[in-house]
């Protein structure tokens, strides 16, 4: 297991939690443990409201869990200025090298507010992140097991 750090989860990897008996979940905590870390991890505001889109389809048990595992986090706010610069600073950067985070402003956000934050993104989502990471402080996982991707 790694040393606890301050992270940031992605949509993505929240979603796991939220799914009872998750091996993705399971593997996710064995190798960065999240629940006894010192650090409560932080989300996005926008990973929250994320997830309450994707929860309208939920039934009542699933959409009372995500509630809980939001409630275990930091949610970080988009409001400041700071992060308002870095998300022009990231899609200005992904635009002129042409990668696929510039099509997706809720990972800019997420992104934009882990940097100003000065926190570690711990996402699935390795065509957007993946490319970010000279830019990033990034710790990519592996969707179908959520193992460390090197």
């Amino acid at each position: 297991m790694s040393a606890p750090l301050p992270y940031l989860l992605d949509t993505n990897v929240v979603l796991f939690a939220t799914r009872e008996g998750s091996a993705q979940a399971e593997a996710i905590d064995r190798q960065f443990g999240l629940r006894s870390s010192p650090f409560r991890p932080a989300l996005c505001e926008v990973s929250v409201a994320e997830l309450l889109a994707f929860s309208q389809s939920w039934g009542e048990r699933r959409r009372k869990l995500l509630d809980e595992v939001i409630d275990e986090h930091v949610v970080l706010p988009i409001g400041r200025r700071e992060i308002h610069e870095e998300w022009a600073r990231l899609k200005s950067h992904a635009k002129a090298k042409g990668l696929a985070i510039q099509h997706d402003h809720n990972d800019l956000w997420i992104a934009a507010t882990a940097r100003v934050a000065g926190l570690t993104v711990m996402s699935t989502d390795l065509a957007a992140f993946l490319p970010l990471r000279d830019t990033l402080a990034l710790e990519l996982l592996n969707p179908q097991t959520g193992m460390r991707v090197p």
